[in-house]
């Protein structure tokens, strides 16, 4: 099984990372939580399963710079074969078989992969027994590749430096032994599909819409300036967010 080692970005996630952690300890040899201080049971249940806790230093603020220099950053020295860095509520996700599909892709010589996006849909939050996966229960989602096919999977044996975008929708990297920065989405396909199912929006329209309202309460002035994340009353941004997935609901896991 090719290594893999995963950093996950939080901060009051107690409700979707036990979910997540239950996915990554799956496939992933080592996984490390930046988390941004919080006050809920998040830390806690991230040294219940065992994961690596490194504090996110930042002034409490959302600010996608600090976010995307750990992103880039936070890998380097590791031994790993591959490396995932995602948000809480993001599962980078294989349909086949992860050993073969993470193999396949360092023999074709992929650096950076770029899954296929998809925004995952319920409107009732999963009850688990213990040893359930989310997408046990959540199948539904709509394709977007425009914003959630982040490329949150590469190999650190052909990567000599990333550079994320703001959300890391995007990244440039350099590949090893090479001067040019390449842009996320140039490298083929990879032989077996990737997923990366974002599960930001499930549950009850309310939770989301509060979720929303608690990050636009912390961005920092760096995001306000720069006009990084969503600036809508939390409400509003959740309809029609819910609006357009259900206009393309689609069967995604099977």
């Amino acid at each position: 099984m090719p290594t893999v080692e995963c950093h996950l970005i939080t901060c009051n996630d107690e409700d979707i990372l036990p979910w997540t952690l239950k996915h990554y300890a799956t496939f992933c040899s080592r996984i490390v939580v930046h988390d941004a201080f919080s006050c809920d049971q998040t830390r806690n249940i991230a040294r219940r399963f065992g994961a690596q806790l490194v504090d996110l230093v930042d002034d409490g603020d959302i600010n996608d710079r600090i976010l995307s220099h750990i992103k880039d950053t936070a890998w380097i020295g590791t031994k790993a074969d591959w490396v995932i860095c995602v948000d809480c509520d993001e599962l980078v996700y294989f349909p086949g078989d992860t050993r073969i599909t993470l193999a396949r892709a360092l023999e074709q010589g992929i650096a950076v992969v770029k899954p296929r996006g998809f925004e995952m849909f319920s409107e009732s939050w999963p009850k688990g027994n213990g040893h359930d996966q989310i997408y046990d229960h959540i199948k539904m989602g709509a394709p977007d590749d425009k914003w959630y096919a982040k490329p949150a999977l590469f190999t650190p044996h052909l990567v000599a430096e990333m550079r994320y975008s703001p959300g890391a929708h995007s990244c440039r990297y350099k590949r090893k032994g090479f001067d040019d920065w390449l842009e996320s989405g140039t490298e083929p396909n990879t032989q077996d599909p990737v997923y990366m199912l974002h599960y930001k929006h499930i549950g009850p329209i309310e939770r989301i819409a509060r979720v929303y309202d608690e990050k636009l309460a912390r961005l920092s002035t760096t995001n306000k300036v720069n006009g990084w994340g969503n600036f809508e009353p939390g409400l509003k941004h959740a309809q029609d967010k819910r609006n357009a997935i259900l206009s393309r609901l689609m069967r995604v896991v099977e």
